[in-house]
């Protein structure tokens, strides 16, 4: 087995796991791998921050609470927003992706019954419908922790559009995988982009280099990426080269809505 095929398999068993830990003699039984292989996989995937390691073996990274995540790297997301908003034309249809990222793009959206939204966020929605704009959610099983809907039912009503444009978020690209935390909310992601003309996965820069536990989609299947002015050159050359990159520009002066 690969390298790569066994972290992504440790990656599984953890998820898999009760409490979301194994110890390394586990992960090795269950694989029939040889302890000192896993233990070297542990320690890069904890430098890589795919996982945790406790002692004697390893956990999932614990997803973070949305509202914990709206005030991480905020004014990178605003700029990501104003990107976002540029994009919508009247008389289209757009998905738009749970995440903080792209909730923050929410004040920049068009604002007019020629634009037609769907998301499967339930923060997005419950701020579109306060605006009093053509929004519509998916339903679904309710993720809690990002606040989002998830599931067969969710991936079904997706699967009644076309999109002219979708919105992805990430946790982290990591090896030019787009990745996020766990299988219900990739394959959310994956039920849109199957049913979208254009779509633009949307990350600030500090999810560059990094992987959450599940990758849903390459980078390459993308029209572009949207990012931030903190985006560094050697990123920025290398992402160039496998898909289209937008950079928001950095303005203190504007205001966070254009209502």
């Amino acid at each position: 087995m690969m390298k790569a095929q066994r972290q992504s398999a440790i990656l599984a068993l953890l998820n898999s796991a009760e409490g979301k830990s194994l110890t390394t003699t586990e992960i090795a039984k269950s694989m029939n791998v040889a302890s000192m292989t896993i233990r070297r996989d542990l320690n890069e995937m904890a430098k890589e921050k795919l996982i945790n390691r406790v002692y004697g073996g390893a956990s999932l990274v614990n997803e973070k609470f949305t509202k914990e995540k709206t005030q991480v790297q905020r004014e990178s997301k605003i700029e990501i927003g104003r990107v976002i908003g540029s994009l919508i034309h009247p008389k289209t249809t757009v998905f738009l992706g749970a995440g903080t990222t792209i909730y923050a793009a929410a004040d920049f959206l068009p604002k007019n019954d020629d634009v037609k939204y769907i998301t499967n966020s339930d923060l997005i929605f419950r701020y579109l419908v306060s605006k009093d704009v053509n929004v519509f959610l998916t339903g679904g099983f309710y993720h809690k922790i990002t606040n989002e809907f998830v599931g067969s039912i969710a991936e079904q009503t997706l699967s009644n559009y076309i999109f002219d444009l979708a919105f992805i978020s990430t946790n982290g690209i990591f090896d030019d995988q787009v990745t996020t935390a766990n299988f219900d909310e990739g394959n959310i992601q994956k039920a849109a982009m199957k049913r979208s003309k254009k779509m633009y996965v949307v990350a600030d820069h500090t999810k560059f280099g990094r992987g959450d536990s599940f990758s849903f989609a390459q980078l390459k299947e993308f029209t572009g990426l949207i990012t931030d002015s903190k985006i560094s050159q050697s990123d920025l050359r290398r992402f160039r080269e496998i898909t289209g990159v937008l950079v928001g520009k950095a303005d203190s002066n504007v205001a966070n809505n254009n209502d």
